[in-house]
C-alpha cells in the first residue's frame, strides 16, 4: 500500500468506538480554544479583509462565516474562518506538527460539518482524524521540514483538512486517497511572511484547500497514489528530514493519537510560542519580586537556538511583528506583568516605555536549551538585572503544555477574553458550556446559533 491508501484506510475505517474519552476531552478543549480565536479574530483587520474580499466572489451556502451577515461554501467559510482563528497568533500548538492544527483542521471540519448535518460527535471524530495526519506526517518530515521555510500549519495542515473534510462528507477509502493527492499539491506557506496578515491566511487557505481536495474527490477527482512518497513528490519536494514508511506509519496511526500524545498546547499568551517560556519566566520573576520598571538595569533571555529562527523582529514596527519578538514581549511582560491581547496592538510598538527598554534586553540562543530530536517546548532562562543584583527564572515547559495544562476555569477565562467585547458574558460562558458536551449534541445548532448572531458590517 502507498502512503496516500495507508491513511485513507484509516480515515474510511475509523469510527466513534476508535477514539476514547480521553481523546475527547483533549478535543472539546482544543476545539472550544479555537472557536474563541475565529470569534476574536473575526474583528481584526486581517478577518475582516479576507471575508470581503472572499465575500465578494462567493455565492450563499450552508456554512457559517464568523462576522459575516451571509452563510457561504464549505469552501470559502473555511477560508474566512481559518484566517480569523490563526489571525492574533493565540490557537494551539502541536509540536509534532512544529505548527497550530486546530486553525485549519476545526475551520474545515465546521464548514462541512454544517454542509452535511453532523451531529457534534462526528465533529470529533473529524477533528482528531485530522490533528492525527498532521502530527504523525510532522514526526517524519520534521525539523528539517519547518526549517527549510516551509509553514507547516499550511503546508502539512491542508492534507489533515482534507482528511476530516472527507470523513464528515462519506468518501469511500478510493475517493479519500484521492482528497489526500490532491491535497498535497496545494501545500503552500512560506515562514517569510510571519509577522503580517499572510501568516494566518496560510491557516484560512489550507483549511479552504482541505474542503476543494474532498469536493473535488467525491466527484471522481484523481491524484497520484504515490503523490507523498514519489519522485518529485511531496515528500521530496517539501524538503522533509525522511520520506515516511507507509507500513510503519500504518502501525502508528491512532496508537496513540496525537491528541493525547503529545497533546496539544493551549496559548497563555497571543504571541508566536517561541515566547511562551520566556514570557513565563519574565512574568514570574516581576511577580516574585516586586520588581519596578524603574529598577531594571536590563534583561538577558537565553533561549532555544529554535526561538532564534522564529522570531524574526527584534524591533517590531506593527503589533503583528512584535507577536515574533522576543524583545518585545519581554519588555511588555516586564511592564505590565502580563502579556495579554492588548499589549499586541500598534500602539505598543511606540510605547516611550517600551522603546526605552528594549535597547537593553538582550535575546541569545543557548546550545543546552535545544530540545533532543523535534521541539516539544522552546525553552528560555530569563535574568533579570535590578536592584544591584540578578534574578534568574528557567521555563523548560510553558503554560498550557499538556504536561502543565489549563484548568477548565483557566480555559472559560481565556475563551470569555476572546468573546466578551462581541458576545455578552451570559452568553459566551453559555457558548462555552455548549462546547463542554459537544460529543452530547446531536447536530450543531447549539454552537452555530450564537455564531450566527455576530455578523457586521464590513
Amino acid at each position: 500500500m502507498t502512503i496516500s491508501e495507508v491513511l485513507a484506510e484509516f480515515i474510511a475505517t475509523a469510527g466513534p468506538q476508535s477514539i476514547g474519552q480521553r481523546e475527547i476531552d483533549a478535543a472539546k478543549a482544543t476545539i472550544s480554544d479555537c472557536l474563541g480565536c475565529i470569534i476574536i479574530g473575526s474583528r481584526t483587520d486581517c478577518g475582516r479583509i479576507v471575508r470581503r474580499v472572499t465575500e465578494r466572489s462567493s455565492a450563499d451556502g450552508p456554512s457559517t462565516v464568523v462576522g459575516g451577515r451571509r452563510a457561504l461554501s464549505a469552501q470559502a467559510a473555511a477560508l474566512i474562518n481559518g484566517t480569523a482563528a490563526h489571525a492574533l497568533d493565540y490557537d494551539d500548538i502541536l509540536w509534532t506538527l512544529y505548527g497550530h492544527p486546530s486553525s485549519t483542521i476545526l475551520s474545515s471540519a465546521l464548514a462541512v460539518a454544517q454542509m452535511v448535518g453532523a451531529s457534534g460527535r462526528d465533529l470529533v471524530l473529524a477533528y482528531a482524524i485530522g490533528v492525527e495526519l498532521l502530527g504523525k506526517l510532522g514526526r517524519y518530515v520534521n525539523p528539517l521540514h519547518y526549517e527549510h521555510g516551509w509553514h507547516a500549519t499550511a503546508s502539512i495542515g491542508v492534507i489533515g483538512a482534507a482528511a476530516a473534510s472527507a470523513k464528515l462528507m462519506g468518501l469511500n477509502q478510493a475517493q479519500i486517497a484521492m482528497a489526500l493527492g490532491n491535497a498535497a499539491s496545494q501545500a503552500c506557506g512560506v515562514r517569510r511572511n510571519f509577522g503580517t496578515m499572510t501568516k494566518p491566511f496560510h491557516a484560512g487557505n489550507a483549511a479552504r484547500g482541505g474542503v476543494l481536495a474532498a469536493e473535488l474527490a467525491l466527484e471522481g477527482f484523481t491524484s497520484d497514489l504515490t503523490t507523498f512518497e514519489g519522485d518529485f513528490g511531496w515528500a521530496q519536494t517539501m524538503n522533509a528530514r525522511t520520506v515516511p514508511d507507509a507500513k510503519a506509519l500504518q502501525a502508528t496511526l491512532g496508537k496513540p493519537w496525537e491528541l493525547t500524545d503529545p497533546g496539544i498546547v493551549l496559548k497563555r499568551y497571543p504571541a508566536c510560542g517561541g515566547t511562551h517560556c520566556g514570557l513565563d519566566a519574565m512574568i514570574a520573576i516581576k511577580k516574585q519580586h516586586q520588581i519596578e520598571l524603574s529598577e531594571i538595569d536590563k534583561i538577558v533571555c537565553d533561549a532555544s537556538p529554535f526561538a532564534k529562527k522564529v522570531l524574526l523582529y527584534p524591533r517590531p514596527k506593527t503589533g503583528l511583528e512584535g507577536k515574533f519578538s522576543m524583545e518585545f514581549s519581554l519588555a511588555v511582560a516586564a511592564i505590565e506583568g502580563q502579556a495579554g491581547l492588548r499589549h499586541f496592538e500598534d500602539k505598543w510598538v511606540t510605547d516611550p516605555r517600551v522603546l526605552d527598554l528594549l535597547p537593553r534586553i538582550s535575546f541569545e540562543s543557548r546550545a543546552d536549551l535545544e530540545p533532543d530530536f523535534s521541539a516539544d517546548a522552546v525553552p528560555a532562562e530569563v535574568t533579570v538585572y535590578a536592584r544591584g543584583t540578578s534574578f534568574s527564572h528557567k521555563v523548560l515547559v510553558p503554560s498550557g503544555d499538556p504536561r502543565n495544562p489549563m484548568t477548565t476555569a483557566e480555559r472559560r477565562e481565556k475563551f470569555l477574553g476572546c468573546t466578551h467585547s462581541i458576545l455578552p458574558d451570559d452568553e459566551g460562558n453559555s457558548l462555552f458550556d455548549v462546547m463542554e458536551r459537544l460529543e452530547q449534541l446531536p447536530n450543531l445548532d447549539a454552537v452555530i446559533k450564537p455564531l450566527c448572531q455576530l455578523g457586521e458590517q464590513g
